[in-house]
C-alpha cells in the first residue's frame, strides 16, 4: 500500500497535459505597391506592349517620353485610346497630321482634360509620346 501511495503522485506527475504554445498569426503585410514603368503618372499610363523605352521626362502632370516598336501608328495609337477609355476617359477631339504620322487628341473626364500626341519619328519605329494637362 505504501508504494502505492509513492507512485501515485509519480503517475500524476507523468499525466501532466502540456498544452502548445498557441502559433501566432501570420505577419500582415502591405499590398504590394505597382512598380511597373509609366510614360505618365497622373494617368498611370503604362507603355505600349513590347516597346522599348528611351526617355521620359515628367512636369507637373505633363510629360513626354520616347519609346521604340516595329507597330504601326495605328495599333499604338489604339492601344492609348482603349486603355484610357477604359479608364472613363472620354475622346473629345481625334486629328491626323503630317502625312498621318502624327495624332492628336483631347481627353475628357468630368473636370479634367489633357491633350495626348503622339508622333511616329518618321518610318524608324520610334515614337514621341507627349501628354498636356
Amino acid at each position: 500500500m505504501r508504494m502505492l501511495v509513492w507512485m501515485v503522485p509519480w503517475l500524476l506527475s507523468a499525466c501532466v497535459v502540456v498544452r502548445p504554445e498557441p502559433t501566432p498569426p501570420p505577419p500582415v503585410r502591405p499590398a504590394p505597391q505597382p512598380t511597373g514603368f509609366v510614360l505618365n503618372v497622373r494617368l498611370g499610363l503604362p507603355p505600349y506592349p513590347g516597346s522599348v523605352a528611351l526617355k521620359r521626362e515628367e512636369r507637373g502632370g505633363s510629360s513626354e517620353a520616347e519609346f521604340e516598336t516595329r507597330d504601326a501608328l495605328e495599333p499604338v495609337y489604339t492601344f492609348f485610346h482603349n486603355w484610357l477609355t477604359s479608364r472613363g476617359w472620354v475622346r473629345t477631339r481625334l486629328e491626323y497630321k503630317s502625312a498621318a504620322t502624327k495624332v492628336e487628341a483631347v481627353y475628357q473626364r468630368g473636370a479634367e482634360r489633357f491633350k495626348l500626341e503622339l508622333d511616329q519619328q518618321g518610318r524608324s519605329g520610334r515614337y514621341k509620346l507627349e501628354i498636356e494637362f
